[in-house]
């Protein structure tokens, strides 16, 4: 039996009751990756307050369940002429059904449901799809009471042996008796077989896919933790396409807070999706493009099943078993075995992404458990693509998730909507046909960057770094583990600081990323409160003016950017620096000259790549100094000065932007100027704010002695 289908919130998370710092490190050392929930002892000290940033990482995981066999109504019949197997034209239609459980939700909560997540999760999916043209209505049929049912020859409708139930459920849902057939019974001999009941439902009309939405406290949500799952419940006759699913909210777990939505729309979306087609139960289920069958069918309509998976066993049309030759520390190299996703338009997808055109397919998880493993993408090689099994940071469903609902042979796929994967885009065959301790020796050979890929232990204070897209402040999640790691995922040869005997117990703490450490996005929490993400681009994660120690802003125009040095704040004799940097967030703009930085009031211009940016502001009566190293305007502007068009000298400094009049000559020569003054007053400036400032008659502030 599969485990339940969740998304967590801190996992494997640690209650420490009223202990202070030292429990937490305590509990760090010992490898705890979902980290420690400390409360708070009052005033913080720096350290404490580091370890809280660190240690609460927002990270859920996936646990998709794939429905039992008796959970589930195969080849339900649907009236003729409802479907035509050539006709990809018309939008896929859901239909969504709200259970009476939601209106016993807090007012916010139950409004966030149903006026934001849901339509909008079901606006994208709509406009992701199309399905094969149908009419007339929906119409779903009844369990059964005993789960025993007959099939007459030349009859599409299944009767029930004995009676039908009194009840039919889809997940927690009981379906409307107006959404059901007729109930149809055979005796027990199976000699006398007929209606009885009621007649047909209604039905539902204008509808691809009955989705219906509860919000019940469950057993799977007391034991697992989990904010949301779902599944499908009815497949029809002609394609097998699943018609009907539900979606089941915990009710303590739906957040309302506004820097959480984006997190929970994508758990809706990629909920839903597993019902719509992406599950290992639906696998040996596909079609090609002709309607027939991947996978060979017994004479009842059904493919075989495997008792060890508890799954409908897929053919090698679908998935394939592969070996990589796989490096490990040492030199040595072991044999890893992967499952490979074959169907035509993944595969061309896959290919594409990564640059290899020899990739036999895209690997499916093959850690986390059964309700993880077969059911979402591998990721390592797909780190925060929606349907990998854990949201780390910034999720997008990619052109390669569209794919696969495409090779289901019931979709086609409107490939605008997929949104930009830059995880593993274009780095070739080595960096998805290999491990990554082969991509992290072959770029270091290099004197490359070691991108998406990290080596720098995560510990106090924390070294600062950018996700991979620069929109968010990161920390790489190279962690040791209370005990050595399997075999074939210890990668290190050597660690600066770390004995060689320990060596074993380093990696990345995302186990389902085979260990291999990347830059995460991460969380603040205190005592166990979620606080503030380090994404850049929402406005409430501004830091408090008190704790903003690097001059950063947050907003929609906001990047991350690496830091030369930390930040030095400075108030006449006092002067203090955060111990944690190397990274923060920044408002960004293009403009005509090239990529500005703004901090406060003042901008400076990027002119190249790499370019340092020297950085004097006053903040209420502090004055910040530190050093920012500029991106590549082409990542983040669309319209950047060419080579020939870029200033001779570097200035650090801001440039008026606006219309010039004046000679190329005159103004390669105020640049020229520019960058000669700024050169000479940036080492005066310091001097002169701390002057002004101590001479100012306003009182500074109390300077705590955990600074």
């Amino acid at each position: 039996m599969l485990k339940p289908g969740v998304f967590r919130r801190h996992r494997g998370e640690i209650c420490c009751g009223g202990g202070g710092f030292g429990s937490c490190a305590s509990a760090m050392a010992r490898g705890l990756s979902g980290g420690c929930c400390c409360r708070s002892p009052g005033l913080l000290s720096l350290a404490v307050f580091s370890f809280l940033l660190l240690a609460c990482d927002h990270c859920h995981s996936c646990n998709h369940k794939v429905p039992l066999p008796t959970e589930v109504i195969h080849n339900v019949h649907l009236k003729p002429g409802r479907l035509t197997k050539r006709s990809t034209e018309q939008q896929l239609k859901i239909q969504i059904f709200y259970d009476s459980s939601l209106d016993v939700l807090d007012e916010d909560k139950s409004s966030l449901v149903k006026d934001k997540l849901f339509p909008q999760a079901i606006d994208y999916l709509q406009r992701a799809f199309r399905v094969r043209r149908q009419t007339g209505p929906v119409l779903l049929s009844r369990q059964c009471s005993t789960n025993q049912y007959l099939r007459k020859k030349d009859d599409p409708h299944r009767y029930c042996q004995g009676a039908c139930a009194d009840i039919t459920r889809c997940g927690p849902v009981i379906v409307p008796d107006e959404h059901l057939q007729q109930c149809r019974v055979c005796s027990e001999t199976g000699k006398s077989c007929g209606p009885v009941g009621p007649p047909d439902g209604e039905g539902v009309d204008r509808a691809d896919f009955l989705l219906y939405v509860s919000a019940v406290t469950t057993e799977r949500c007391g034991q697992e933790n989990i904010v949301a799952y779902a599944a499908y419940c009815q497949l029809e006759a002609e394609l097998d396409r699943p018609i009907a699913g539900y979606a089941n909210l915990c009710p303590n777990m739906i957040s309302t807070q506004l820097q959480e939505f984006e997190g929970m729309l994508s758990t809706v979306k990629h909920e839903i999706i597993h019902a719509l087609g992406f599950s290992a139960g639906l696998f040996a289920f596909y079609h090609d493009d002709d309607g027939k069958p991947l996978t060979p069918r017994f004479a009842s309509g059904l493919p075989a099943f495997n008792e060890t998976l508890g799954l409908y066993q897929w053919s090698d049309r679908v998935i394939r078993r592969s070996t990589r030759l796989w490096d490990i520390r040492g030199r040595h190299m072991v044999r890893h075995e992967v499952h490979l996703m074959v169907t035509p338009r993944v595969v061309e997808e896959a290919r594409r992404h990564f640059n290899c055109p020899i990739l036999e397919g895209m690997e499916l998880e093959n850690q986390g458990g059964m309700g993880t493993e077969l059911n979402h993408w591998e990721k390592r090689l797909l780190e925060n693509e929606a349907m990998t099994g854990s949201h780390t940071q910034n999720r997008v469903f990619s052109r390669i998730t569209l794919a696969i609902m495409e090779d289901t042979g019931w979709y086609r796929a409107n490939y605008s909507m997929a949104e930009n994967l830059e995880w593993g885009k274009g780095l070739g065959c080595d960096f998805v046909m290999k491990s990554c301790k082969f991509w992290i020796d072959q770029q270091r050979h290099a004197r490359l960057s070691l991108t998406p890929y990290c080596e720098s232990v995560r510990g106090t204070p924390l070294q600062l770094s950018c996700r991979q897209d620069q929109l968010a402040v990161a920390v790489c999640n190279l962690q040791k583990y209370s005990q050595p790691l399997p075999t074939e995922y210890q990668y290190f040869d050597s660690i600066p600081g770390v004995p060689e005997e320990d060596l074993s117990m380093y990696g990345g703490a995302v186990e389902i990323a085979d260990f291999c450490p990347f830059s995460q996005e991460f969380s603040w929490h205190l005592s166990g409160e979620y606080q503030r993400s380090s994404y850049c681009r929402i406005q409430e994660n501004q830091p408090d003016s008190w704790r903003n120690y690097a001059a950063e802003e947050y907003g929609p125009n906001s990047v991350c950017l690496y830091q030369k040095s930390a930040f030095v704040m400075k108030q006449c004799k006092k002067s203090m620096t955060y111990p944690d940097w190397g990274s923060g967030c920044y408002k960004m703009t293009c403009t005509a000259l090239g990529l500005l930085v703004w901090v406060q009031d003042q901008s400076f211009l990027c002119v190249r790549t790499g370019q340092l940016l020297n950085v004097n502001v006053r903040i209420n009566e502090w004055v910040y100094s530190g050093q920012l190293i500029c991106p590549a305007c082409s990542h983040f502007c669309n319209n950047c000065p060419l080579p020939h068009e870029l200033p001779q000298i570097n200035t650090t400094r801001s440039v008026h932007i606006g219309k010039l009049s004046l000679p190329s000559f005159h103004v390669q020569r105020l640049v020229t100027f520019n960058f000669c003054f700024y050169t000479i007053m940036n080492h005066l400036y310091s001097l002169i704010c701390c002057l002004l400032l101590c001479c100012s008659q306003t009182r500074a502030p109390v300077l705590l002695d955990w600074w």
